[in-house]
């Protein structure tokens, strides 16, 4: 059970730093080389990684959900 906690609380950390970063490229547009949007954001302020890697901790956090939930027994 402690296991799906932390899970729970991977994807919870993911999906708030996704949505922190969605909404300051929506506050605080960039223009990178041309490239507008979010991609144009995420590059224009050093913040490519971090999507990445907040990214990375949402779908770990819904794998080791999933796997303590149904697959392991």
């Amino acid at each position: 059970m402690k296991r799906i906690i932390f899970g729970g609380v991977l994807i919870l950390s993911g999906v708030i730093g996704i949505l922190v970063l969605l909404i300051l490229s929506v506050v605080r547009p960039w223009d990178y080389n041309d490239i507008t949007g979010l991609l144009g954001f995420l590059l224009g302020s050093n913040t490519f990684w971090a999507f990445a890697a907040f990214c990375i901790m949402a779908v770990a956090g819904l794998a080791i959900s999933i796997y303590e939930a149904y697959i392991k027994k």
